[in-house]
């Protein structure tokens, strides 16, 4: 399966990501890694943006940096566990989707959209913590929006 997920996966890294928080993503890694999954990530992006940033800004605190290391080495620069896609890879996202971007203050997440738009084979889903976001494109059919918890329930016991 391949997934686009959006920032809370960088943030969860922080050192001040709470006990909760940092469950899920270890959650979230174990499976993903269990599965043998990809995550499709767009370069540039807001995501690799913070993972980076945040890789430099704990780089002398070890015990923060080295599982962002870690993730950084083990998937993102890894061709079988991520795909980056740069920006000529993606396609003109549907009518309907870039109405929906424009109403609100949806723009920044139109990144999402644009990721995940190079996927073919299987759905496209996008797993968020923005509840607001998943609301505001839960009719859609082009793209699933999943909240993160929920995801978790189900992807970590359909092995």
């Amino acid at each position: 399966m391949d997934l686009v997920v959006n920032e809370w996966l960088p943030e969860y890294f922080r050192p001040d990501a709470s006990p909760e928080e940092k469950r899920a993503l270890e959650k979230f890694l174990l499976c993903f890694l269990e599965r043998g999954d990809k995550i499709i990530v767009l370069k540039p992006s807001p995501f690799l943006y913070k993972i980076y940033r945040y890789a430099k800004e704990f780089q002398r605190q070890y015990e923060a940096v080295l599982p962002i290391r870690n993730f950084i080495k083990t998937i993102l620069l890894n061709s079988e566990r991520c795909i980056l896609v740069s920006a000529e890879e993606i396609e003109e996202l549907p009518q309907n989707i870039q109405n929906k971007l424009a109403e609100g203050n949806y723009g920044s997440d139109s990144y999402l959209f644009e990721t995940a738009s190079v996927i073919r084979d299987s759905a496209r889903k996008i797993i968020t913590t923005d509840t607001r976001l998943k609301n505001h494109f839960q009719d859609e059919e082009w793209c699933e929006i999943v909240l993160l918890h929920e995801f978790l329930d189900s992807y970590c016991n359909d092995t």
